[in-house]
């Protein structure tokens, strides 16, 4: 958070939870427990791209997955997150209202629609932001994926 509070941001699975969640746990200073509840961020069905999946168990619901959270020079805080669209593995993105996680998070264009997730972004040592993702989405298929992308106000785009 901008106070410097320490949280731990992850998925609460859409097997277990139906429309996949992104929740933040506030943690202690010394990062060793829970200082809180969990705080429900977003669900995956708040993308009005995502496609249902339906498990073997016969649970059916929406992904969330591999979330990644990026502040921009603007000082506005962003979630990466994947998910399924028709295009595949999608690399999301959901901004906070008040650029802290704490905020409300509204989901914006995604990065990248081609069938690739997991994504980071770092910035290169020749100065330039990338994307990181693998894909295809198949499995022993998959490849990392270097994307060069530019961060626009509060957006990243390709």
């Amino acid at each position: 958070s901008k106070a410097g509070k320490p949280y731990m941001v992850f998925c609460h699975e859409w097997v277990q939870a139906g429309d996949g969640e992104v929740n933040a746990i506030p943690l202690t200073d010394d990062l060793r427990a829970a200082a809180g509840e969990p705080r429900l961020l977003f669900h995956a069905s708040d993308a009005p791209w995502c496609q249902v999946k339906h498990h073997s168990s016969g649970v059916s619901g929406c992904v969330t997955d591999g979330p990644f959270l990026w502040r921009t020079a603007d000082g506005m805080l962003l979630c990466l997150w994947a998910s399924f669209s028709e295009g595949g593995y999608t690399e999301a993105v959901a901004v906070s209202s008040n650029g802290d996680i704490t905020g409300t998070f509204t989901q914006v264009e995604p990065l990248f629609m081609d069938d690739g997730g997991h994504g980071m972004v770092f910035r290169g040592l020749d100065g330039q932001l990338y994307l990181t993702l693998h894909s295809p989405n198949q499995h022993l298929e998959e490849r990392p994926v270097f994307t060069p992308i530019r961060e626009v106000g509060s957006r990243l785009l390709r």
